[in-house]
This record gives structure tokens, C-alpha cells and sequence, in this order.
């Protein structure tokens, strides 16, 4: 990262916190979230009951259970499979399993079987040199300072690289970004935890087959393992950003896991050599330990304890594979983690995580009782309720705002405008009317009007398109009053691709009404993203300034007035 690249990051920053104004993003956004449809996967895993596969139905009812009571865990969907056969699987709330969802850094291990893909084809070397694959990039004095860094310490995370994710957003060109970076130690020494060498990655499986990674995986894994329906992210460069950005099924991303489970062969056919998948899921370098109790094979998690490998994306989402007894655990979450700091690993651990036998009986009351637990997980085995007189005060009205805070408030979590470089032009009126027998919410902002079907008893799905992101929602709500018997309309909108929930309160006034949102992940999260990046030197000094004084004050009102709006309307005419 170069003094340039610091002074634009930091100046998204302070766009991003000046909660009066809209955030003007250094690139344009490029509405590359096109929709995706919720349907089932193809080629789908046999299922077979866990009795069958030695595990008991209790136990798993009893894992879900713990799952569901931890608040903490913001748990969305889970899949529990042994020998290639799904013996569970449940979605909570308003979710889905049909959605293909967001991977965050659990799609780094898809990038490694890529690489492996490619020694098998013997177009790369794990020796092979940073600097001679991209030699025509490169100033000499560049070239030099990169000449020990290899393939391998790419896939270890020990590039030394310093030019990161939050750099990127303000960058169009990563490669030339990545290489011209500042350097935090040697290449090949300690473990440095950077999305961008993943991206590299991304870029070398570009350069060696002339495809882009997706086309590659395409033909080489996703085709024969009947995986459809995905997305990657791409940078400014047309480049699969690598380290993130993937939409695939939970059953699909299994598919994945279950192929390095079986030592690369899938349908008879060896798909990637055992021996890639061998060092893989060898431990090469060793995390901090405030990162969980994994360390680190080839953008693959290798367990410290169980003899396990993990996928993982922050807030929640991987692919634990316990070895030993061949059971894969899939899920995906929302919960404010990163890294394997979450209890859902010794929860998950403590339930499958030791030897089980090939089969036990058959229990038919205790698989009754898993499949019973397992539906009423889901909102949507609930019939749709009606309108009732306390949805009265609410419909056809409509309220306008001249609030200063509305400028930085849209109906797309703030999360995933900063994800997606896509900023809202700030909320201008909010209108409820009646569709279908259901109440609409017509959400209007500056550039874009939202109309959103909320269902009532159980969620109603539909889609919603931001400056040319398309996401799939599930809306749920409920007319109901506050403490102090004001008329209050409670909306819980769930992006089903995302770990991503908004809620939103509409609370009458007698003068107009109080829009009130909040976002999961939120403030603390968030909040705390924002502390360490403060830490920096970098930006320590800057961040002093735009504080007055308080920087840690600062940042913590600052993010509950943009995670956690509120915004007075007046009735409308």
C-alpha cells in the first residue's frame, strides 16, 4: 500500500461516516450481482437417515437445538452429511437452502483446488515465482523486491503483502496494486492473513489456461459435479476477486468439501490428484491464536485437534470436514466472527467431532422428531395471516422526510453497500399500501423506488434491484405497538444470498412517523472493524483529526448513526 492508495481509503472512510451527506465511491459500482434463482441444486447427494449412517437422530435434533439457542450464532442453514449422503438439513427463519449465498473467504479453498488443477496439469509449480508470472508488470526495482515470493506463499498466506481488501476499493488495478504494495516482512516468514493473495491467485489461473476462473472451474469441477447457478465477483480488471465473492448452493458448496473428503474422486473419476488435496489439508503455516484452534494448509484451514479441514468465511460460513469419521458439516450464519473465534466450532466439534460407528437401528420416532424439529426451524411452515384492523393506522399513507440524516440512508444494508461499492442516494419517503391482500412497503429513495411485499404469519420472497444489484428478500412482518401504545410496523427483511438481515420499525407519531433501522452484522462488528483499522499508523493520525481528539468515541456514534438510523417523516398529502 502506497501513500496514495492510504489517503483514497481514507477518504472513503470519511465519506462513508459523514452520515448527512451520500457516500461517492472513488469507482463506480458496476451491477454485477445479477439475479440468481432459488431452486434446488442439480446432481443432489443421496439422503439417508442418520441411523443408517450411524449417527443418531437425537443427537442431531440435539445439536440443532443448541444451534438455535445460541443467539450469538445467528445461525441461517446448516447441511449434515456422512459418506456423501445428507442425514440433515434445516433453514432458519426466512432462509432458504434453495439460495445460492455468499462465501465470503470460504471460496479461498475453491481457489486452491483451482491451483491444484493446475500442477496436476503441470502449468504451475508451487516454487514458481511471483515476479517471473507477471515479469511484464514488473520495474526492475519491483522485480527485486519480489524475487523470493512464490506460489506457495500465496497459498499460505505468507506473501508479506500489505496491500489489502479495504485498499482495493478505491483501486482499478489489484495486480499492479499488489505488486508495487509495501511489504510487512519477508516472503515465505510469518502468516499474514490478506484476501489480495488469494486474488493473485485468481490472476495466475487466468494468465496459465487464457480463461477466467470460472470458465476453468466450470469445465474442470463445476460440470461434473452438477454445480450451477454461481456467481463470482470480479475486480475493475474483469479478474474473479478470489479471496471473495462467490454465490454458490449450500448442497453445491458441500459437493466441493465432499470432493476433498474423497481425496479428489468423484462419480469414479479422479477429478484433482490426491496428493495436491494431501498438502492441501497439510498444516503450512500457524495463525495467531486468537484466530481459533486451525491452522493454515493451502487457503484450506486444517484442524490443530481434530483431524479436520475447514472452509471459512467470516460470519459464519463453512465446510468442516471431520475426517475421521467422514461426516462434512455445512453451514452458513451471520454471527460478528471472522475466523474460527465463533463457539460454534467446539459446539460443532463436540458433536461430531469423535468416532461413530457404520450404522446403529433404525429409531423411526427419534427421525419423526429430527424432521419435526427441523421444519419448525423454518418460518415458512407457518400459513400466511391477513390484514387486520391494527394495520389501519398504516395503510395508504405516506410520509416524506427533510431529515439531514436521510442522505445516508437507503434500504439496502449498509454492509453490502460497502461490499458492493453501491451507496444509497438517500431515503426521500416511505408509503405503505396493499397488495395481493398483503401490505406493500414503497421505500423511495433519491434515484430509485422499492416497492417490497411484506408477508404476514410467514416470510414473502421477492426480488429487489440496486443500481443494478439484484437480491433476493424475504420480508416478514407484523403490525403491532411500542411501549408506549404507539402503532408500530415491524419489518424483518432477510437477503437470502447474504448473511445480511435489515429490520425496520415504522412508529407513528401524531405529527408523522419514526423510521428506525438496524442491520445484522452491526455495530459492534462493524464498529470494532472500524477501531482496528484506526490502529493503524497509517490512518491513526488522519482518523485523530476527523475525531477531535476521541477517536474511539467518535467511531463508535458515528457507525450507530449509520448502522443504526433514525430518520422523522411527515405525513404526506
Amino acid at each position: 500500500m502506497n501513500l496514495t492508495t492510504a489517503s483514497r481509503t481514507f477518504q472513503l472512510l470519511t465519506r462513508l461516516l459523514d452520515t448527512r451527506s451520500r457516500t461517492e465511491p472513488f469507482l463506480p459500482p458496476n451491477g454485477e450481482k445479477k439475479p440468481l434463482p432459488l431452486r434446488l441444486p442439480q446432481q443432489p447427494f443421496p439422503r439417508a437417515t442418520p441411523e443408517s449412517q450411524g449417527v443418531s437422530s437425537d443427537h442431531i435434533r440435539k445439536f440443532l437445538e443448541e444451534l438455535a439457542r445460541g443467539e450469538d450464532l445467528y445461525m441461517q442453514d446448516v447441511l449434515i452429511l456422512r459418506h456423501g449422503q445428507v442425514l440433515c438439513e434445516a433453514a432458519f427463519g426466512g432462509q432458504v437452502l434453495a439460495a445460492p449465498k455468499y462465501t465470503f473467504s470460504a471460496c479461498k479453498s475453491v481457489v486452491s483446488l483451482a491451483v491444484g488443477l493446475l500442477i496436476d496439469d503441470g502449468l504451475l509449480r508451487l516454487e514458481d515465482k511471483v515476479a517471473d508470472l507477471f515479469e511484464d508488470l514488473l520495474p526492475p526495482a519491483s522485480r527485486r523486491r519480489l524475487r523470493s515470493m512464490s506460489v506457495e506463499d500465496l497459498l499460505t498466506m505468507r506473501s508479506g503483502i500489505v496491500f489489502s481488501e479495504a485498499e482495493s476499493l478505491t483501486e482499478s488495478d489489484w495486480v499492479r496494486g499488489f505488486l508495487n504494495s509495501t511489504m510487512k516482512g519477508e516472503p515465505g516468514g510469518a502468516f499474514h492473513y490478506n484476501s489480495l493473495n488469494t486474488y493473485m491467485l485468481s490472476a495466475i489461473v487466468c494468465r496459465k489456461t487464457g480463461k477466467t476462473l470460472s470458465a476453468f472451474l466450470q469445465e474442470r469441477l463445476f460440470e461434473p459435479l452438477g454445480i450451477t447457478d454461481t456467481l463470482w465477483e470480479t475486480c475493475p480488471s474483469g479478474i474473479e476477486k478470489g479471496g471473495w465473492g462467490l454465490y454458490i448452493r449450500p448442497e453445491d458448496l458441500a459437493k466441493l468439501g465432499q470432493l476433498v473428503m474423497d481425496g479428489g474422486r468423484w462419480g469414479g473419476r479422479q477429478l484433482i490428484s490426491q496428493d495436491y488435496l494431501r498438502a492441501a489439508t497439510t498444516a503450512h503455516a500457524n495463525p495467531p491464536s486468537e484466530f481459533g484452534d486451525f491452522d493454515y494448509g493451502y487457503q484450506i484451514w486444517v484442524g490443530r485437534r481434530d483431524n479436520a479441514f475447514l472452509f471459512n468465511g467470516m460470519l459464519g460460513q463453512n465446510v468442516l470436514g471431520f475426517r475421521d469419521s467422514g461426516i462434512l458439516v455445512v453451514t452458513n450464519a451471520g454471527a460478528d466472527t471472522d475466523f474460527q473465534e465463533s463457539r460454534y466450532f467446539e459446539i460443532v466439534s463436540r458433536y461430531f467431532g469423535g468416532a461413530f460407528p457404520d450404522t446403529i437401528p433404525e429409531d423411526d420416532s427419534a427421525c419423526l422428531r429430527l424432521a419435526e424439529y427441523a421444519a419448525a426451524l423454518s418460518d415458512y411452515h407457518r400459513a400466511m395471516g391477513a390484514l387486520d384492523s391494527a394495520a389501519a393506522p398504516f395503510l395508504d399513507r405516506s410520509f416524506d422526510t427533510s431529515d439531514p440524516r436521510a442522505a445516508a440512508v437507503g434500504l439496502l444494508p449498509m454492509v453490502l453497500q460497502a461490499l458492493h461499492n453501491n451507496y444509497t442516494s438517500g431515503v426521500v419517503s416511505v408509503a405503505v399500501s396493499t397488495r395481493g391482500g398483503l401490505p406493500e412497503l414503497i421505500y423511495r429513495e433519491r434515484e430509485a423506488t422499492y416497492r417490497l411485499p411484506v408477508g404476514l404469519g410467514r416470510p414473502k420472497i421477492s426480488q429487489l434491484t440496486f443500481r443494478g444489484d439484484t437480491y433476493q428478500v424475504a420480508a416478514l412482518g407484523r403490525f403491532t405497538h411500542d411501549e408506549e401504545e404507539r402503532p408500530v410496523f415491524y419489518i424483518r427483511l432477510e437477503f437470502l444470498e447474504t448473511p445480511c438481515v435489515r429490520v425496520l420499525k415504522l412508529v407513528l407519531l401524531r405529527d408523522g412517523m419514526l423510521l428506525r433501522q438496524t442491520e445484522t452484522p452491526g455495530v459492534p462488528y462493524v464498529f470494532d472493524k472500524l477501531r482496528r483499522a484506526a490502529e493503524q499508523a497509517i490512518y491513526k493520525s488522519l482518523l485523530l483529526v476527523a475525531a477531535g481528539g476521541s477517536e474511539e468515541d467518535f467511531l463508535h456514534y458515528k457507525t450507530l448513526q449509520l448502522l443504526s438510523p433514525e430518520v422523522r417523516f411527515t405525513a404526506g398529502n
